[in-house]
């Protein structure tokens, strides 16, 4: 198996969707190649999102801590607190 392979078999594709204040100097939707075994919170880190910034942490639809980790195919949604009245 050639290295390409091997890089591409170690790791996972996981769709990353961003909302309110976390889209600021960011995006609001991608797709992201993270090392097989990585934890939300390993996304975070990649994004440049303090954990404690993070309100609701939502994977293919369901909450989920941030020790959560992720699988190949996987949709990340990330969402801040938000204030109104």
């Amino acid at each position: 198996m050639s290295d390409s392979q091997e890089a591409t078999r170690d790791a996972i594709t996981v769709f990353v969707k961003l909302f309110a204040t976390f889209r600021l100097n960011r995006f609001p939707t991608r797709l992201m190649e993270f090392p097989a075994g990585s934890a939300v919170r390993d996304a975070l880190s990649v994004l440049a999102i303090p954990e404690k910034e993070v309100a609701i942490c939502m994977v293919n639809g369901h909450s989920k801590e941030i020790d959560h980790i992720l699988s190949d195919g996987d949709t990340l949604s990330l969402f801040p607190p938000v204030g109104g009245g």
